[in-house]
């Protein structure tokens, strides 16, 4: 009978079939010390599923001002459910590198359009971001965050 069943199956849902297998009989001969060692670990203490966020690809960058500095970036949505924003839907968020020599770097932003945003000049310029550079931008309260992660004016941080 068991020749007949799985003559009868393709190959691929027999080989699901026996990692479905393998992995129920691992858990029941592990017992409750399986998982053990795993930790979960995240980005950030304050990530929550609720938190709006848009993702981002820096296509550009803004004017260089009198001192020479960028304070601003031009913008495409990436990620599923990504939007433009509305104009300063993002002023007051939190914008954090994901990519590039400013890997880590937090930034508050100051003004938004549908294409490009920009940071308070507090937390420092911009430079060194080039297009391609990914960034997220959360709906963070800059309130609960410990002061020592917030910047000094003139200075960029480094929250890595």
């Amino acid at each position: 009978m068991t020749k007949i069943f799985l003559n009868g199956i393709s190959a691929g849902v027999r080989a699901i079939l026996m990692a479905s297998a393998f992995l129920l009989m691992f858990q029941a001969c592990a017992g409750s010390s399986w998982s053990d060692n795993f930790q979960l670990v995240g980005h950030d203490p304050l990530v929550d599923p609720v938190i709006r966020r848009l993702t981002g690809k820096v296509t550009g960058l803004g004017k260089v001002n009198k001192d020479g500095h960028i304070y601003s970036i031009r913008l495409e949505p990436i990620g599923p459910k990504m939007l433009p924003p509305n104009r300063n839907e993002l002023r007051g968020w939190r914008l954090t590198v994901l990519k590039g020599a400013r890997f880590g770097y937090v930034y508050w932003v100051h003004s938004n359009t549908s294409t490009e945003i920009t940071v308070h000049s507090k937390d420092g310029w911009l430079d060194g971001v080039v297009t391609g550079d990914l960034f997220v931008v959360e709906q963070i309260d800059s309130k609960l965050l410990p002061a020592a992660k917030r910047l000094d004016v003139g200075e960029a941080q480094n929250v890595v």
